[in-house]
């Protein structure tokens, strides 16, 4: 006779474990995701007076007359985080390039290789506190722009409005390469040999293999990182806190969202903070949201999937 197998309830002890592993996991989304979640989008819609909550939608008519004046805070900040998304975007661009010419084995490559990566591999107070260094009065860089400058005396760069932020910016682009280069190192070592071999037998330069066949094969990622970098759009922001905390110009919207409430004083009830916040986040959010699909639509029209 064959033997049929029955299936074995799971004992007392299977169960609390699995409890265990899972309840703790399922509380903490809830409460510090769906319910924060949640709680900000309404919070977007009132303001607290006297302990009284009024529903309003001045919260956002606040933001676009604040976002609209050329002189407010807000408005530089959304200045700041455009040019700190092209420079990201531009850096995106020249991570590919640096990475596929570290893949072709250009000469010192490992050299480079090690000069690219080192920043990334230290924390970034460490690497913000060496950088302000450098181009503090005492280091190499601020001299230099004295005397190109002519100026009167040795300028504190991140302390001068004039230029904190190139001095951002530049810390920015050192910092830029480390991220995509892992990235992009990892899917050109997956690329067949056989595809760039029959490239290399029809005749085709460097150039023609990045442009014509490793950017086509390997565009799936490449859109990916693309539609998250134009997702984080509002958030680009570089080392603006750990380098000057948004002051002489340098703010930035995800810097000035993190210092409202850093320098919320009092109730936040009184100051209706997070109130105001969460109306912008939620703005943010839905211009990120509508612009990182309508990227995402255009670029997964240019190639088909390609698997390897």
């Amino acid at each position: 006779m064959q033997r049929i197998n029955k299936r074995k309830r799971p004992t007392l002890t299977r169960v609390l474990f699995i409890l265990m592993c899972t309840v703790p996991s399922v509380v903490y989304f809830s409460i510090f995701y769906i319910y924060v979640n949640i709680n900000s989008f309404v919070m977007a819609f009132y303001t607290v007076k006297d302990g009284t909550i009024i529903w309003t939608l001045n919260n956002f008519k606040l933001f676009l007359e604040q976002i609209q004046s050329p002189t407010s805070e807000l408005s530089t900040a959304f200045k700041n985080t455009l040019i700190t998304f092209i420079i990201g975007n531009v850096m995106f661009v020249v991570g590919f390039f640096v990475s596929y010419f570290l893949y072709k084995k250009v000469p010192m490559y490992k050299v480079f290789r090690i000069c690219f990566f080192l920043p990334g591999l230290i924390a970034g107070t460490i690497v913000s506190s060496i950088f302000m260094r450098i181009v503090g009065v005492d280091g190499p860089i601020a001299p230099t722009v004295q005397k190109l400058f002519r100026l009167e005396y040795v300028p504190t760069l991140l302390a001068d409005p004039q230029f904190a932020n190139y001095v951002i910016w530049g810390n920015m682009i050192w910092l830029g390469f480390p991220g995509n280069m892992i990235l992009f190192g990892g899917t050109l070592s997956r690329l067949p040999e056989s595809v760039l071999e029959q490239g290399k037998l029809d005749g085709v330069n460097w150039l023609q293999e990045a442009f014509l066949i490793i950017i086509p094969v390997i565009w799936p990622m490449i859109s990916l990182m693309l539609v998250l970098n134009i997702a984080g759009f509002f958030g680009a922001s570089g080392n603006v806190f750990l380098l000057t905390q948004g002051n002489y110009g340098t703010q930035t919207i995800s810097n000035w969202m993190f210092m409202q409430v850093y320098n919320t004083v009092g109730s936040v009830d009184v100051s209706n903070a997070y109130n105001y916040l969460s109306s912008v986040g939620l703005i943010l959010t839905i211009i990120s949201v509508a612009v990182a699909l309508s990227v995402r639509r255009i670029a997964n029209s240019y190639f088909e999937g390609v698997t390897y």
